[in-house]
């Protein structure tokens, strides 16, 4: 992949120093490239294109969806398992009422807009892999209808079919859409926003208030939301208001719509920064979390801004435009989050900006780009899911970029289709290959089954270890646990002993946070075992059966 990427690279930056040598000399000649380039194409190739792109890219998200990734992310099962306490009682698993963020670990929350997505699904199907990554999947797939959309009303059908194509097989978009985590919705949300925004823009005024519905979603994404969509709709409202497309009366309609929205949660995050006492309402909790520890991660509070600050363009930088290696679940060694050799296409993606004839609509691309550097020069050391709202903004520079080239260069259409097919085929060949294997790991493959294979032997007690090497074991094992038995929520506060037998919850499950401990356990009666297959050979000799199920096994007393 190392020599590919830097051949298709060096392609990228000849193609784009070519169309920079021919829009100068055409600008010389006077006879600079418009926007209407020579892309036209009639209208049935067009749909039959636009409509090959979407199934393709549906189809790609679908394949084996629920399977891969194997296993399932603890903090999308501590999603699910909230998502069914508020579908069996409208709480969270504590017995919150409606909570407006959810407690998560304690010392640090989780937004709760995926609970709640997940809670009618969890009504419906119940609690599984697929109802769990349901929710973002379609997320996904609306957030690249509405970035096709976006670009297309913007800068015209061409460009917004160069986007669609390029959302469909860009590997952020991709991954992100086939597992389970709160914030990976507010790009998406985020994006609804934009999209209904310049509609709105543009004339047709109900578009400003269903944008702002959107705007007010997203405060329930991601806790960054706070310090990030206040501060970009005012900056939004202040530009187009000075340009005099939007009126101090639709400002002030806007900003209704947003709050009635979104003021739990933006009051939730002052009941925590004063540290007031949680506030119960019929129809939403206000929740006071004393162990939070999330201030801790934005600049204004840290007790080294600067060094921070340096710390935090360093991160940024190499996220998105080096594009190295983030987390296992984030992105594929050899792709990045846009594909490696994209650099040069981004550059020229903002001179066409610059030298686009759409009007002030298309600054919204520079204020979600802005956005998005915002998010990164402000959070501590942000990894892919952090400075995730940003990528819609990169990927619309990468499509500005190959416009701009392909207006200058139009036989440079075949060679970069090329580049992008092989890198998209390469993607998904290692994505349900040898990544499938190495996700699996990640993402605890083989605890659900071990744990069905324990809770099958029908022992009173359950000790289960996921190993010392997993940080926060002990409460990983248990929302893992609660994930996959499908636990009844009032069952794990301890309010109700099921009729069946078993005993209360905190007496019939206990979590060990290290395997040495498992060998002083072997002579439980009535005890069954969760633990890494590693540590099999503990049970030799004692009567144990073993079950191994890839990382874990089961060991039920014979």
């Amino acid at each position: 992949m190392f020599l590919l990427n830097t051949i298709l690279l060096v392609l990228a930056a000849a193609f784009l120093a070519l169309a920079i040598i021919k829009n100068s000399r055409s600008c010389q000649a006077g006879s600079a490239v418009t926007d209407a380039g020579s892309l036209r194409m009639n209208r049935r190739l067009y749909r039959a294109l636009l409509l090959s792109v979407l199934l393709f890219g549906i189809a790609a998200r679908l394949w084996q969806f629920g399977i891969i990734p194997g296993g399932v992310n603890q903090d999308g099962a501590m999603a699910g398992v909230d998502g069914k306490a508020l579908a069996d009682y409208g709480t969270d698993r504590f017995g919150t009422w409606l909570p407006c963020h959810l407690y998560a670990w304690g010392f640090g929350q989780m937004s709760s807009l995926l609970s709640y997505m997940v809670a009618p699904l969890v009504r419906l199907f119940g609690l599984s892999v697929v109802t769990l990554r349901l929710p973002l999947l379609i997320a996904s797939v609306f957030g690249a209808l509405f970035f096709y959309l976006f670009m297309r009303d913007i800068f015209g059908p061409e460009v917004g079919l160069i986007s669609a194509f390029i959302v469909a097989v860009n590997p952020w978009h991709f991954m992100q859409s086939r597992w389970a985590l709160d914030c990976n919705l507010l790009p998406h949300f985020f994006m609804g926003g934009l999209y209904f925004l310049n509609r709105g823009l543009s004339g047709k005024k109900r578009f400003l208030y269903i944008s702002m519905v959107f705007f007010g979603l997203c405060m329930y994404c991601y806790g960054i939301t706070v310090y990030t969509i206040p501060l970009f709709l005012l900056v939004v409202c202040i530009f187009y208001t000075v340009k005099k497309r939007l009126s101090f009366t639709d400002a002030a309609g806007c900003a209704l719509v947003y709050l009635l929205i979104a003021w739990p949660f933006i009051l939730t995050m002052a009941v925590n920064f004063f540290r007031w006492d949680s506030i119960a309402l019929p129809f939403v909790t206000i929740q006071y979390f004393p162990d939070s520890i999330r201030s801790g991660d934005i600049l204004f509070f840290s007790g080294h801004p600067l060094q921070q600050l340096w710390k935090n363009i360093c991160s940024l930088t190499n996220i998105t435009i080096l594009q190295r290696r983030d987390l296992p679940w984030n992105d594929m060694p050899g792709f990045g989050t846009m594909y490696l050799f994209t650099l040069p296409f981004a550059a020229g993606g903002l001179i066409q900006l610059h030298r686009s004839s759409a009007g002030s609509e298309k600054q919204l691309v520079l204020f979600s780009l802005l956005t998005g550097i915002w998010v990164g020069l402000v959070t501590d050391s942000v990894n892919v899911n952090r400075v995730n709202i940003i990528f819609y903004a990169l990927m619309m520079l990468n499509v500005l970029g190959i416009y701009y080239i392909l207006q200058a260069l139009p036989k440079t259409l075949i060679p970069m289709l090329c580049a992008f097919v092989l890198s998209a085929s390469l993607m998904l060949g290692t994505y349900f290959g040898g990544y499938a294997g190495e996700i699996k790991y990640y993402f605890y493959g083989g605890f659900g089954e071990a744990l069905e294979a324990a809770e099958a032997s029908g022992a009173d007690r359950l000790y289960i270890c996921l190993g010392e090497e997993h940080a926060n074991s002990q409460a990983t094992a248990e929302i893992l646990t609660l994930f996959y038995d499908r636990t009844d929520a009032q069952y794990f506060q301890g309010k109700d002993v099921s009729s069946d037998g078993r005993l209360p919850y905190r007496e019939r499950y206990t979590y060990i946070s290290s395997c040495a401990e498992l060998s002083e356990l072997t002579g439980s009666a009535g005890a069954a075992f969760v633990a890494p297959a590693r540590s099999a050979s503990v049970f030799d000799g004692n009567g144990y059966t073993v079950t191994v199920c890839g990382s874990y096994c089961a060991a039920v007393k014979n």
